[in-house]
């Protein structure tokens, strides 16, 4: 159970204010009724954030609460390109940078809300490795064609392998890619919590588990649907059980 942010802009920008909102989610990030939040916050079990920097992806993971963790204040990031997340874990064994999002492969950040059954769970646990890692291995792999269409085919055949992905809860997705960034938002339980919401705040386009401010525009994205941050354009992703 996480909370994310990313943000997409056609010049870079000072990542601070969403590293500010990475540590508010974690302290105070929202909850489904009947799961009790941790000690040191809602979402306290790790962190991380991955931007472009030139023709590369950095990233930076923590295993401590970023509400708290002094690296989160101390980071100075400007980009077009953001993607971060904080935990919730179910497994404290799990809490540990190791275990955090986002993770990179082949070119590729990916941080993952939910989690995934089947053939990937299994292999995450026989590889003592996260099940989003997997995933995301799985995705490198087989994503030849780097464009929204190529990732929108690559999704609906994925998950669309049920034996693979298993009785998933959610696969609320960010993934970045070169230039190219985009919201995957996907659940099968806990519609209230697995939500990703997106709104344009001076030319920036965001997306978040939860609003980020009070302001007017946010829009929750519908189940299946994957947004391209630097274009705008949606694309209906039609999988088995709807939408």
């Amino acid at each position: 159970m996480c909370r994310m942010i990313a943000y997409a802009s056609s010049s870079p920008e000072d990542a601070s204010p969403y590293l500010g909102h990475l540590a508010r989610l974690c302290a105070r990030g929202n909850l489904v009724a009947g799961w009790e939040k941790h000690a040191g916050g809602n979402h306290p079990d790790g962190w991380g954030v991955a931007w472009r920097e030139g023709d590369e992806i950095r990233c930076v993971r923590s295993g401590k609460p970023a509400a708290a963790d002094p690296l989160l204040s101390e980071l100075r990031v400007r980009t077009d390109r953001f993607i971060g997340h904080v935990r919730f874990a179910s497994d404290p064994a799990t809490v540990h940078a190791g275990n955090s999002h986002p993770f990179l492969a082949a070119g590729i950040a990916l941080a993952h809300n939910g989690t995934f059954r089947g053939r990937i769970g299994e292999e995450a646990n026989a590889r003592g490795v996260s099940d989003s890692l997997v995933f995301l291995d799985r995705l490198a792999e087989r994503w030849k064609e780097r464009t929204p269409g190529g990732l929108a085919q690559l999704l609906r055949e994925i998950f669309s392998d049920g034996p693979l992905v298993g009785k998933y809860s959610a696969a609320n997705l960010l993934i970045a890619t070169g230039d190219r960034l985009f919201a995957f938002r996907r659940f099968r339980v806990n519609p209230e919590y697995y939500t990703l919401y997106t709104a344009e705040r001076k030319g920036i386009r965001i997306v978040s588990s939860q609003p980020l401010d009070d302001g007017e525009g946010w829009r929750l994205l519908e189940d299946g649907e994957l947004l391209d941050l630097v274009s705008g354009e949606s694309i209906a992703v039609a999988l088995p059980g709807g939408p």
